[in-house]
């Protein structure tokens, strides 16, 4: 087994015949509605290539539940390959895996699909690529689902919205405040807020107002974004266009920001090969 959550665990196979290695995600209950969803949003995005593949649905040997084929991720989670490449992972992969990351954001929100439970235990590196995975909580931007079902995720990335406010929903701009930390934690290679041990102490400080701290030496207009992305009312928050552009304008090279000439060719030239990458269907 390679993971766990509340619905599915996670585990490796092997193609018979073959040396191709899948991701197996057991669900633990029959085929519900969830389920359904999460199949027919996944297949929504097959084709992005930082987004996990869904290559099938079977019945395992003995099993009355159904099971996901998915693309395998050979480094396993984010918050994994930062602790073991710590020491080399620069600004270059640092702006690398965030442009990855909010390239499969804009998928998804072009797709008016809500991520949900972004965090780095969903984002999934295979071949030093991200691949964002586990879509259990998502759903369609606008979509009505069970009150039990709107509050869930792991605190420090949750939408502080969220935290003040059960009844608060799910929105676009939740998925921007999650990417916000994970931003952060691809300048540190830390877990958010990793010493603290009380729960519902750090729930109150989130929801007043307490982030994590830059990193020294971070590119200031990085810093910058990511701080906009966090911010507690969402309105506040820049949407994934927005992102996307700011992240064309810094460079991975010199840790500054290149000209604005050159930003506009680059985010034009990002948007155009999305409109062609990411498959919408229906």
């Amino acid at each position: 087994m390679i993971g766990s959550g509340r619905s599915a665990s996670v585990h490796t196979a092997k193609w018979m015949g073959t040396t191709t290695t899948y991701a197996i995600k057991r669900f633990r209950s029959m085929m519900n509605d969830n389920i359904i969803n999460e199949i027919y949003l996944m297949g929504k995005v097959i084709c992005h290539p930082n987004i996990i593949t869904i290559c099938g649905i079977i019945t395992l040997e003995g099993e009355t539940n159904f099971s996901l084929v998915l693309e395998y991720a050979d480094s396993g989670t984010l918050g994994k390959y930062l602790r073991n490449n710590a020491t080399t992972f620069k600004w270059k992969n640092q702006m690398t895996f965030a442009t990855e990351m909010a390239s499969a954001i804009l998928c998804l929100h072009k797709n008016e699909i809500i991520h949900g439970d972004l965090h780095s235990g969903n984002v999934l590196v295979h071949q030093h690529t991200i691949k964002i995975t586990d879509f259990g909580c998502s759903r369609l931007h606008g979509s009505v689902v069970d009150e039990k079902e709107k509050a869930y995720g792991v605190m420090p990335y949750m939408d502080p919205k969220i935290l003040n406010n059960n009844s608060y929903d799910l929105i676009k701009k939740s998925d921007i405040y999650s990417l916000a930390v994970l931003f952060w934690q691809l300048t540190s290679c830390k877990l958010p807020f990793e010493t603290e041990t009380d729960d519902d102490g750090l729930k109150i400080r989130i929801i007043n107002g307490k982030r994590e701290i830059s990193i020294p030496d971070t590119n200031g207009e990085y810093v910058k974004l990511y701080q906009r992305c966090w911010e507690f009312e969402p309105d506040d928050r820049p949407d994934i266009y927005e992102i996307v552009s700011i992240l064309s304008n810094i460079s991975s090279e010199k840790n500054n920001a290149t000209t604005e000439s050159e930003a506009s060719e680059t985010t034009k030239e990002l948007v155009e090969n999305e409109n062609f990458s990411c498959q919408i269907r229906n």
